[in-house]
């Protein structure tokens, strides 16, 4: 009886642990759009948001890259790639880096 008892307990503690996560997420997820809505960004939002640009931007440049010279298909993508990072440092000031 007693086994009984300390399995329901130790099952019950991992269900309230579990749901308590799952709350924490979901609070997280709600506190991140509420931020977003409002405007009110924390710094690794602010992050988050200039490494999406910064891809984009630097995306583009690579298209642009390839598609101005015709031979550039055949370059390896290392080299257009060390370009576009020349070009994205003198157009922005500082350096791209992937995540």
């Amino acid at each position: 009886m007693i086994e009984v008892i300390a399995i329901l307990a130790i099952g019950i503690a991992i269900l309230l642990y579990a749901e308590r996560q799952s709350n924490k997420k979901t609070i997280e997820e709600q506190s991140y759009k509420i931020r977003h809505l409002t405007g009110n960004l924390n710094g690794d939002d602010k992050r988050e948001n200039q490494q999406f640009l910064d891809d984009y931007h630097f995306e583009k440049i690579v298209r642009e890259l390839k598609s101005e010279d015709e031979y550039a298909q055949f370059e390896p993508d290392d080299v257009i790639e060390g370009k576009a990072k020349v070009k994205f440092k003198s157009m922005y000031g500082y350096e791209y880096r992937k995540r």
